[in-house]
C-alpha cells in the first residue's frame, strides 16, 4: 500500500502541468438566451430583417429551438404580432427571420425583443422559455428630413386589386389635414398624435406612370404626396403550342395577356425550360421562342413556359412528340422543264426532313383556274450520309487495357431514315488475321472492348433500313505513352468555356475536346467535340453546366495515323462561388507560445471555386494585441478578430505564434475564392499551457518511470534485498561492508577487531527450571517469562598494577556497529550481592584464563560456523546501570531502553562462576552449564 501512495502521489504532481485544454459540458438543457440581436429595416419591401446568434451551445453542438418574436408598436407594452419561429441551431451560427408589415415603417417606432426554448427529441426533460431579450428599436423616422409633412411608403408597387395601406406624419401637429387619391378625398384613422393611417381596398389600374396619392394641410398649408404603382395581373400564357418545318429548330408560340409593364417597372419575362434535357432558355419576345432541336434521338419534349414579373411567377406545359409537330415548309424553286403540247416535265426543290423514308409531294395540274389532274410523287431515302461522330476513354482494369466507346447519334437530316443498329469492326493491327466484329442494337450508343497490348484500328458504322453509313476510324495504340501533361484554367461565361491550345505537330488532322458534363464525385456523362485541323480554340457549352462545378477539360491531338495524344488540360467553373464547407482543423503541438494548425485532408478539387488560400482567424483574451503574422478585422457579427491570410492554396499548415501563457485563445481557419470565404463557423477554444509545463514533464515522467523500475526490481529481489540488509540471524562473514572499509594502508583489516580486555564484571542471568527460553533471541515479553535474579561475578586482576594480557577477548564487529535496536527493554536485573565487591576473589588466574579464552576464540575465529562456536557472546547493549564501577547500586533499577553499541565479549564456557550465595563459599567455583548465559 506504500509503494501504490507514493506512485499515486507522483502520477497526480505529474498530472499538475499538463492543464491545457478548457471543456464544455451541458449536464442539463440550460436557457440559451438569444443574444446579438439587430434589427434592420428594408423600407423598398417595408420589412423588418432581424438577426441573432446563440452563443451559449457548446462546441459543434446542433438543437432543435423554437425562438418566439414579438413586436410592438408606438411602445414596448403594444403588441402587435407574436410568432414562434422554428429552426436548427449551431454555435455562432447567425439566424435571420423577416417581417413585413402592412403599415408603412416609417409611420411609427416598431419594438422587437425573443426568447428561445430548445425543441430537440435528444433532451428528455421538457422544454423551459428563456428569458425575454431585451427590447431592440427600429425606427425608421430618424432618417427622415425636416419637412412638415410627409406620405408613406414612398414608390409602391402592388397588384391590381390589391388593399394598401397608406400613412402620413406630421411635424406640425395640427388636426386639419386633408388626404386625396387621384382628387378624391379619403379618410382614415388617427394612431397617435402626428400619424395617421389609410387603408385603400381593391385599387385599380389608372395608369402606367401610378395613382397620385397627396396630403395637404387645409388652408394653403404644407403639402405632401406619393405615386401608388399598381399593375395589372399577370395572366397564364394562353394556345401554348410548338411546331417543326425541318426537324432542326422548333418555333414555340403563345399569348402572352395583358402587359404588366409600368414606367418603373418592365414587363414580364418569359423563359423556356425543357425537362428531359434539363435545358432552359430566355426568350427574346413576347409572344414566341425558337429551341434548337438536339442532335441525339430525342423526340419527346417536355416544355414549360414560366412568366414572371416582380410580383408573381405563372406557368403552362406541353408534352408532344417531335414528329407529330412537323409542319413541313413549301417546296421552292418550281419550274417547268421540256413543256410539251400534251406533257411537260416539272422540277422543284424540298427542303430535307429526314426522319421519314419517303417525302410524299402532290402535283396539281391547273387549267383555267379548274384541277385537272393530280399527282402523288414518292421520293425514297437512301442509306445514312454521314460517319457516325465515335470516341473512346481508355483505362486499365487488370493489368489490360480496357477502351470505352461512344458514339453520338446521326443528325436525322444525314440518317436518312431510322438507325436499327451500328457495326463495331475490332482489327488487330500487329496480327492483321485476327477480325472481331460486333453488332450494337440502336438507340445504345456504346460498348465496352478488352484489348492487349497490340495496336487496334476500331470502324463503326450506322445502318438503317437502306445500308450503312460512311466508317468513323479511331486507332489504339498498344503503347499509350506518357499521358501526364500540366493543367491550366479556363474561364466560364454565358456562353460556355473559352478553350484554346497551342499545336504540337504540323501533321494533325483534328483535335477533340473532352469533358465530364456532371459533378466529379457523379459518374462521368462523357462528352467530346470534334474539331478540325486548323482549329486552334472552341466555345464548349452545355445546357447541363451549372455554377460552382467544377469541369475538367481535356484536349487530343488527332494524327495521320488517326491515333489521339493528349496534349492539355484544362479545369474551370462557369461561375466561381464562395467555398461551401470549411477545413477540418487538427491542432498540435501546443506550447504555452505556440500551437501548430494542420487541414491536410481538405479537398481543394471539390469546392465551388479556386482556393486562392487561406483564412486564419484567432480571438484572444480582451485587450490582447494581435500577434505580428495578424491584422485585426471585424466578424460579420461585428466582434473584433485577428486575422491571417495564406494566400498557396497548397499550404496547408500554420504555426501560431508569440502567444501568452496560460491565455484562453478561439481560432478558425476558412478557405477563400475569388468570390468570398467559407460560412461562418464554430471557433475551437484552446487554453495554453504554463511556461515551465514542459520542462517539468521532462523531468517528472522519467522519475515516474525510474521510480517504477526500481520499485519492480526490490519487488523481484525482495528476499535478495533481505538478506543482504536486514537478515533475521547476522552472520558478520556474509557481510559487504567488509570490502568497503578495507583501504590500501590497513589491507589486513577484517570483519572482526580482536583486542584483549580485562572486564570489570560479568553479568550471569541463570537459566530457568523446565524452560531453555533466552529472552532477547525469542523477544517475548516480559510477562511471559519469569527470570532467576541475575549476579555479578568479578574477573578483576589481584594485583593492581597487572599489565598482562586480559581474561577475555573483546572484538568489534564493523558490519554492527550502529544504533541499538528499538526493543521495548534490555532485559537487565543486576541486583546486589550479598558480599561486597572488595571481598571476592579472582576466580582463576589471569594466565589460566587467557589460555583458554584464546584456545577457544581461535578455534571459534577459525571457520567454525556462526552458531557451533564454543565461545558464549557476552551481551552487545551497555549495562543502563551508571556510577561507580566499584559500587553497585543498592536498588535494582528498573528496565531501561537499549543504550548504544557495545564491544562484543567471548569466555570460554564453563570457565567462570557464579556469584556467591548463602550456600556456597567465596572460594568455590562453579561450573556453568550450557544452557546459562552471560551479559
Amino acid at each position: 500500500m506504500a509503494i501504490f501512495a507514493v506512485f499515486q502521489t507522483t502520477f497526480l504532481l505529474a498530472l499538475l502541468p499538463l492543464r491545457t485544454y478548457e471543456s464544455e459540458v451541458l449536464s442539463e438543457p440550460l436557457p440559451l438566451t438569444p443574444e446579438s440581436l439587430k434589427v434592420s429595416v428594408n423600407s423598398m419591401r417595408q420589412c423588418l430583417h432581424l438577426q441573432w446568434t446563440v452563443h451559449s451551445l457548446a462546441y459543434h453542438q446542433e438543437l432543435k429551438m423554437v425562438f418566439q418574436i414579438q413586436i410592438s408598436r408606438f411602445k414596448t407594452s403594444n403588441v402587435i404580432w407574436v410568432e414562434n419561429y422554428r429552426t436548427t441551431v449551431k454555435r455562432n451560427r447567425v439566424l435571420h427571420w423577416s417581417w413585413e408589415s402592412k403599415l408603412p415603417l416609417e409611420c411609427a417606432a416598431h419594438f422587437i425583443r425573443m426568447r428561445s426554448m430548445v425543441d430537440d427529441a435528444r433532451i428528455p426533460k421538457p422544454g423551459f422559455w428563456s428569458n425575454w431579450s431585451s427590447w431592440e428599436e427600429a425606427d425608421a423616422q430618424n432618417s427622415l428630413g425636416h419637412d412638415p409633412l410627409f406620405v408613406f411608403p414612398k414608390d409602391k408597387l402592388v397588384e391590381e386589386g390589391s388593399n394598401v395601406t397608406i400613412c402620413y406624419v406630421s411635424r406640425i401637429h395640427q388636426d386639419n389635414i386633408s388626404c386625396y387619391m387621384e382628387g378624391v378625398q379619403i379618410y382614415g384613422e388617427q394612431l397617435d398624435r402626428s400619424v395617421s393611417a389609410f387603408e385603400l381596398k381593391n385599387v385599380s389600374f389608372i395608369r402606367k406612370k401610378g395613382t397620385n396619392v397627396f396630403c395637404k394641410v387645409d388652408q394653403g398649408g404644407a403639402l405632401g404626396g406619393i405615386v401608388l404603382f399598381v399593375s395589372k395581373v399577370l395572366e397564364e400564357p394562353k394556345d401554348f403550342s410548338c411546331e417543326t418545318q425541318d426537324l432542326k429548330t422548333l418555333t414555340c408560340t403563345w399569348d402572352p395577356g395583358s402587359d404588366t409593364g409600368l414606367s418603373k417597372q418592365p414587363s414580364q419575362s418569359y423563359t423556356l425550360f425543357e425537362s428531359f434535357s434539363g435545358k432552359k432558355t430566355l426568350c427574346k419576345h413576347r409572344n414566341w421562342c425558337n429551341w434548337q432541336v438536339a442532335q441525339d434521338s430525342q423526340e419527346t419534349y417536355n416544355f414549360t413556359l414560366v412568366a414572371e414579373n416582380y410580383l408573381r411567377k405563372r406557368s403552362v406545359s406541353i408534352l408532344f412528340n417531335l414528329t407529330q409537330r412537323v409542319h413541313p415548309m413549301t417546296p421552292y424553286n418550281l419550274f417547268p422543264k421540256n413543256v410539251g403540247a400534251t406533257n411537260a416535265t416539272m422540277t422543284w426543290k424540298v427542303h430535307s426532313i429526314g426522319n421519314n423514308s419517303t417525302l410524299l409531294c402532290q402535283l396539281e395540274l391547273l387549267a383555267e383556274g379548274q384541277v385537272i389532274q393530280q399527282h402523288n410523287v414518292s421520293i425514297k431515302v437512301n442509306a445514312p450520309s454521314e460517319a457516325p461522330d465515335v470516341w473512346r476513354n481508355m483505362k486499365m482494369v487488370s493489368g489490360h487495357p480496357t477502351v470505352s466507346l461512344f458514339w453520338k447519334p446521326l443528325w436525322k437530316v444525314h440518317a436518312n431514315g431510322k438507325i436499327l443498329f451500328y457495326n463495331v469492326i475490332v482489327e488487330n493491327l500487329d496480327k492483321p488475321s485476327r477480325l472481331e466484329v460486333l453488332s450494337i442494337p440502336a438507340p445504345t450508343r456504346s460498348t465496352e472492348l478488352t484489348l492487349d497490348q497490340c495496336s487496334y484500328q476500331i470502324h463503326v458504322t450506322a445502318h438503317n433500313s437502306v445500308g450503312p453509313s460512311p466508317a468513323s476510324v479511331i486507332v489504339i495504340s498498344g503503347d499509350p505513352g506518357n499521358e501526364e501533361v500540366e493543367s491550366g484554367r479556363v474561364n466560364g461565361t454565358e456562353d460556355g468555356f473559352s478553350v484554346s491550345w497551342k499545336p504540337q505537330s504540323g501533321d494533325a488532322t483534328g483535335y477533340v475536346v473532352e469533358w465530364c458534363d456532371g459533378p466529379q464525385d457523379l459518374p462521368c456523362v462523357l462528352q467530346w467535340k470534334n474539331l478540325g485541323p486548323n482549329t486552334t480554340s472552341t466555345v464548349i457549352s452545355s445546357g447541363a453546366f451549372r455554377p460552382g462545378v467544377r469541369y475538367n477539360f481535356r484536349i487530343y491531338e488527332i494524327s495521320a495515323k488517326r491515333m489521339a495524344h493528349l496534349l492539355e488540360k484544362k479545369a474551370g467553373y462557369l461561375e466561381e462561388l464562395a467555398p461551401s464547407d470549411n477545413p477540418q482543423v487538427v491542432m498540435s503541438n501546443l506550447t504555452s507560445h505556440s500551437f501548430t494548425l494542420s487541414w491536410k485532408d481538405y479537398s481543394t478539387e471539390s469546392q465551388p471555386g479556386f482556393i486562392q488560400g487561406y483564412h486564419v482567424y484567432l480571438k484572444p483574451k480582451a485587450g490582447e494585441q494581435c500577434p505580428p503574422a495578424f491584422e485585426k478585422t471585424v466578424l460579420p457579427e461585428d466582434s473584433l478578430c485577428c486575422k491571417h491570410t495564406i494566400d498557396n492554396p497548397e499550404q496547408k499548415t500554420f504555426v501560431v505564434e508569440n502567444l501568452q501563457p496560460e491565455s484562453v485563445y478561439e481560432f478558425f481557419v476558412t478557405a477563400y475564392t475569388s468570390v468570398g470565404e467559407g460560412p461562418l463557423d464554430a471557433f475551437t477554444k484552446i487554453t495554453t499551457p504554463d511556461e515551465y509545463s514542459h520542462i517539468l514533464i521532462r523531468i517528472i515522467l522519467p522519475m515516474i518511470f525510474c521510480v517504477l523500475i526500481v520499485m519492480i526490481i526490490c519487488y523481484l529481489k525482495r528476499q535478495w534485498l533481505k538478506e543482504k540488509c536486514y537478515p533475521d540471524i547476522p552472520d558478520p562473514y556474509k557481510s559487504s561492508v567488509l570490502s568497503l572499509i578495507k583501504s590500501k594502508e590497513n589491507p589486513q583489516l577484517t570483519i572482526m577487531n580482536v583486542n584483549d580486555c580485562v572486564p570489570d564484571a560479568i553479568e550471569v542471568i541463570n537459566k530457568p527450571e523446565g524452560s531453555k527460553i533466552q529472552f532477547l533471541g525469542t523477544r517475548k515479553s516480559l510477562t511471559e517469562t519469569e527470570f532467576t535474579k541475575p549476579a555479578y561475578i568479578y574477573l578483576l586482576p589481584a594485583e593492581k598494577d597487572y599489565s598482562g594480557p586480559g581474561p577475555c577477548i573483546c572484538f568489534e564487529n564493523f558490519t554492527y556497529n550502529q544504533a541499538a535496536s528499538d526493543f521495548a527493554s534490555c532485559g537487565h536485573f543486576p541486583v546486589t550481592p550479598e558480599a561486597p565487591p572488595h571481598q571476592l576473589g579472582p576466580l582463576t588466574s589471569p594466565e589460566n584464563l587467557l589460555k583458554a579464552l584464546e584456545q577457544n576464540c581461535m578455534n571459534s575465529l577459525g571457520g567454525i560456523p556462526a552458531g557451533e562456536a564454543n565461545l558464549t557472546y557476552v551481551s552487545q547493549l551497555a549495562s543502563p546501570t551508571s556510577g561507580d564501577k566499584g559500587s553497585l547500586p543498592t536498588d535494582p533499577p528498573e528496565p531501561a531502553l537499549c543504550s548504544e553499541y557495545k564491544m562484543q565479549m567471548a569466555v570460554p564456557l564453563g570457565l567462570a562462576s557464579a556469584a556467591p550465595s548463602e550456600q556456597s563459599s567465596l572460594s568455590s567455583t562453579t561450573l556453568l552449564g550450557q544452557g546459562e548465559h552471560y551479559r
